[in-house]
């Protein structure tokens, strides 16, 4: 349902998105009990990093979605599911 919400956000918004998704995970009481792995979360803020430095890159739009169409194509080939990953 998230995914679904960002794909749907035009991705010039994306970048405010994400500030705004930073804002609201800081407003979380520190009381919450961490259940996050160490390791994980160290990959997972490499992965956030690519995705910023990807995000201040100029490129053209229609750039981007052939390469998302591309990518969510080649990840359904040959799934075992009938159901396709990306509807």
């Amino acid at each position: 349902m998230l995914l679904h919400e960002i794909e749907a956000t035009p991705r010039e918004y994306w970048a405010d998105l994400l500030d705004t998704l930073r804002q609201f995970r800081q407003k979380i009481p520190s009381t919450t009990p961490s259940v996050i792995n160490v390791e994980q979360a160290r990959k997972n803020q490499a992965a956030i990093d690519l995705l910023d430095s990807r995000l201040d890159v100029d490129e053209d739009a229609s750039e981007h979605q052939q390469a998302w169409d591309f990518l969510k194509t080649a990840l359904d080939e040959d799934r075992l599911s009938d159901r396709p990953l990306f509807p």
